[in-house]
């Protein structure tokens, strides 16, 4: 089992190495080649959306005139 004081001496000795610009690079191009994530994007509709910010009924949602019932 490691002790803390052991760990930050282990820290201190660890010194940041300046990167070139081309492996900077590199590892940019590395990110940007990632696949993108499997599962597409999800479709909501108005209804859906406006739950999702909130909105508990009519005349509640940014003062929506269209639902208002006189």
């Amino acid at each position: 089992m490691a002790k803390i004081r052991d760990m930050l001496k282990f820290k201190k000795k660890k010194k940041n190495d300046p990167v070139s610009f081309e492996e900077h690079l590199e590892r940019a191009r590395e990110r940007q080649r990632r696949p993108p994530p499997d599962k597409p994007a999800e479709v909501l509709s108005i209804e859906q959306l406006r739950r999702l910010m909130g909105d508990t009924g009519s005349r509640q949602f940014l003062k929506d005139k269209g639902k208002r019932r006189k």
